[in-house]
């Protein structure tokens, strides 16, 4: 089986308000706000869609729901670099997408056709042994491990026409979201579109300090082309959204 993104992927509605510009933040200015380990009291929301998970108190010391996310392109010599998300890829280029989380909760990440349900990528049955639930500081390469492959790690989402803009939406949950698959019995599920309008359209998440640039994770390797997504609101910090999108142009293909 080969990977492909899916083609022709609309924004989510919704979701370009949650989120706000960039801003390139150095490395050594993170020194000054620690933004992946900062902690504070946030009031725990329950959520008719939520299996809670831990400590049912009111409130709780937490660090804010905080993801990093950058991506990887399979280069001629079969080795990978740290990819511009700014950049335009063309047809034949081969791409994965590596998440981190900055504590332990679930993750989930869908690919959104225009006019068709929704796609899953994370959790897949070759990742993390089909489970969503991640760790603090752990990094999860999507894809990651195709059997079916001569080299099982060899493994890449491939860009195939027609052109035009590919987005993912990366949703980290605290607890269990039970309208999202946690265990799938095959790759590539399907989710209802409304399940993802759901979410979105009732998240009140805050996204005042998304960044990006150079950025290190404290204790790792500071990643060139990184981006830093944190919901903000102390009053309901239960998920954070994001969304990656993809730029694929008109050029010549990779021999």
């Amino acid at each position: 089986m080969q990977f492909r993104l899916l083609k022709n992927l609309s924004f989510v509605a919704g979701v370009a308000a949650l989120l706000v510009p960039a801003i390139a933040i150095p490395v050594e200015a993170q020194k000054k706000e620690p933004l992946w380990i900062a902690v504070a009291t946030v009031e725990r929301v329950k959520k008719p869609n939520r299996q809670r998970v831990g400590s049912a108190k009111k409130t709780q010391r937490a660090a804010l729901l905080t993801l990093q996310w950058h991506l990887l392109k399979r280069t001629a010599d079969n080795t990978q670099e740290e990819a511009d998300p700014n950049r335009e890829f063309q047809t034949g280029d081969r791409i994965k997408v590596a998440v981190t989380v900055n504590q332990t909760g679930y993750l989930y990440i869908v690919n959104r056709h225009q006019g068709k349900d929704p796609v899953l990528l994370f959790p897949d049955l070759r990742i993390n042994k089909g489970q969503n639930n991640v760790i603090r500081n752990k990094e999860y390469l999507v894809p990651s491990y195709c059997e079916e492959y001569e080299d099982p790690k060899d493994c890449w989402f491939r860009m195939m026409p027609p052109t035009g803009t590919e987005t993912l939406i990366v949703i980290f949950s605290r607890d269990k979201i039970t309208t999202l698959p946690n265990k799938i019995a095959k790759p590539n599920s399907l989710v209802p579109n409304e399940v993802i309008d759901q979410l979105v359209s009732t998240s009140e998440q805050e996204n005042k300090k998304q960044v990006t640039g150079t950025l290190r994770i404290p204790g790792q390797k500071a990643v060139r082309y990184a981006t830093w997504a944190q919901n903000t609101n102390l009053k309901d910090n239960e998920e954070l959204i994001a969304t990656i999108e993809v730029r694929h142009g008109v050029g010549m293909r990779p021999q």
